[in-house]
């Protein structure tokens, strides 16, 4: 999860529910399997009736406010939750979510405002006419679990999406090619009913849409489901990519610079229109500053490995086989790109050239660009985050560059540090006695190293459980070390939080000043909290990833037998 003490919260999330990112905390989502109904409540057409009412109300009056008050999970609901045995934990996440009630409301009436815009432009209008709307019964039910966990959890009956068909009411046709066609998103079922996230339209009557208004519905249905799309798709994904051919081909930086980074303008306007309470304008300009200089640092690297290589490509026959994304996700609002991420950009190319490497390898050969994150700003797609290889043809890098690609890779797909590689040396501030210590302090123990900070709901449970995980094993005396490191603003926010909840069993840490930018969060490669390491007595690292469900108790007896 990112801060929502700056504006990462909102311009970097990657995470199923947008509203969930933003009240600082991470909702599981799990699919009940529809045929047993094992796990979650099965709905059906029927439930979703008081949905499809409302929609045709909405397109027939033009009520987005109301729509929004109607159909958005209101702070009451979030509140009607929260039981008198509910834990700290849950009260808190609960409250996160119900303070942020009114940004989820908003968000609504926007995607209902776009849904009519686009009505509008196409000069559709639904007053004239009786319609009824139909849900097409989801083929999945599932569980968002909101708190906690087994018997403790807090869960919803979720929907990651529901089609709606719009009918004219006296049509009896069971044919459906030539209704207009919605998508709601990211249902929950309250006790006061089912709530949704976004709602935008998924189809057209073919007469009444040219090929770019189909082609956008298509791509923003794949957003909308977080699947890939390529450059047929969309042919935005093909300019980012004659982009990067002439960042490679002249070997210029400025072209990367200047054509694909985000600017704080952009960033700032789209805060503007989300109507969310949010950072100043000085702090998303020293933001976007800060971000780019990174993005800068990779584009540069990937030149750097042309030049090391010994590849220019300035006279090289540079064509485009392939550009796609694993996965996309709509904008908070939705309905519109705009706002819109991909993840996991691939560029494929074929290039063709004379030369040769310093290996003595031809340059010709297949290559392959990455980009973690894509954001769309109007008709483009700019880069958010890590440009980098992917892949080039064998033996064109030499043996340390090669391993260097390899690592840079592995940090890039998994998001962490790799596994069995010795784990990088850091300075941290105790919390006990603010002393400056060293992560290499502490070899000769198995060690639990957890970033993570006192706003990230995903945070809380796991620090809760660091704690029981020490006061449960004495027998593990100082062979030992759980070391919550914090990447708050300052150190007497991590004390106070701490002592708040008791949570004194462990030896609680901060990061230092930067937060993102601190030296142990960098070195690390942390992008998103929490995230741990185990370490074994040497510093190697045997395990990485995000907490929740982690077999610590299992993997640290393994490690201590071992000895």
């Amino acid at each position: 999860m990112k801060s929502p003490s700056g504006f990462r919260v909102w311009a970097y999330t990657n995470i199923v529910v947008v509203m969930f990112l933003l009240a600082g905390a991470s909702p599981r989502v799990l699919l009940a399997e529809t045929a047993s109904g094992k796990s979650a409540e099965i709905a059906t057409n029927e439930d979703f009736s008081a949905v499809g009412n409302t929609v045709v109300k909405l397109l027939k009056t033009k009520d987005a406010s109301g729509f929004a008050s109607n159909l958005a999970a209101s702070a009451e609901d979030w509140d009607a939750l929260i039981h008198t045995n509910s834990s700290i934990e849950t009260v808190e996440n609960l409250k996160r979510f119900s303070g942020t009630a009114s940004f989820g409301i908003k968000r609504l009436e926007n995607s209902a405002k776009v849904l009519l815009d686009k009505a509008d432009a196409l000069h559709i209008d639904f007053s004239t006419n009786e319609w009824r709307c139909e849900a097409v019964r989801p083929l999945y039910s599932g569980k968002v679990t909101l708190s906690g966990s087994g018997d403790n959890a807090v869960t919803l009956p979720y929907e990651q999406e529901l089609q709606l068909v719009l009918k004219l009411a006296d049509d009896g046709t069971s044919e459906t090619h030539n209704d207009f066609k919605l998508s709601a998103r990211g249902l929950m079922k309250f006790p006061s009913g089912w709530k949704l996230e976004g709602i935008q339209w998924s189809a057209f009557p073919t007469n009444l849409v040219d090929a770019r208004t189909q082609q956008e519905l298509v791509i923003l249905q794949k957003l909308s489901n977080y699947k890939g799309f390529s450059g047929e798709d969309d042919p935005a994904l093909l300019r980012v990519g004659d982009i990067l051919v002439q960042f490679l081909k002249h070997h210029d930086l400025s072209i990367f610079q200047t054509n694909l980074l985000i600017t704080s303008d952009q960033v700032w306007a789209m805060f503007q229109k989300s109507g969310q309470a949010g950072p100043t304008r000085q702090q998303v300009d020293d933001e976007i500053s800060a971000r780019n200089k990174e993005q800068l640092v990779f584009a540069q690297s990937v030149l750097q490995v042309l030049a090391t290589a010994g590849i220019d490509l300035t006279k090289a026959d540079i064509k485009i086989q392939d550009a796609s994304v694993e996965r996309g996700q709509v904008s908070s609002d939705g309905g519109s790109l705009d706002g819109a991420r991909a993840y996991q950009f691939v560029l494929k190319l074929s290039i063709k050239s004379d030369d040769k490497t310093k290996t003595g390898v031809p340059v010709s050969g297949e290559y392959e660009l990455g980009i973690k994150r894509l954001l769309r700003q109007e008709d483009r797609w700019l880069v958010e985050d890590e440009v980098l290889w992917k892949k080039l043809p064998a033996g064109v890098l030499d043996e340390k560059t090669a391993a260097n690609l390899k690592f840079e890779n592995y940090v890039a797909e998994h998001g962490t540090l790799p596994l069995d590689s010795v784990a990088p040396d850091i300075e941290f501030v105790t919390l006990d006695g603010e002393k400056k210590m060293k992560l290499s302090d502490l070899r000769g123990k198995v060690v639990i190293l957890d970033f993570w900070a006192t706003w990230c709901g995903p945070c809380q449970q796991p620090m809760a459980e660091l704690q029981k995980l020490r006061e449960g094993h004495a027998d593990w005396k100082d062979r030992v070390a759980i070391v919550p490191l914090s990447i708050d603003d300052t150190i007497e926010t991590v004390r106070q939080h701490v002592n708040k909840r008791g949570w004194t069993n462990t030896f609680n840490a901060w990061a230092g000043d930067g937060g993102w930018h601190s030296k142990p969060a960098t070195t690390f490669r942390v992008t998103g909290v929490p995230t741990s390491y185990l370490l074994d007595k040497n510093g190697k690292i045997i395990w990485a990833g995000h907490p929740a469900g982690a077999q610590f108790a299992t993997m640290i007896d393994f490690q201590l037998k071992g000895e």
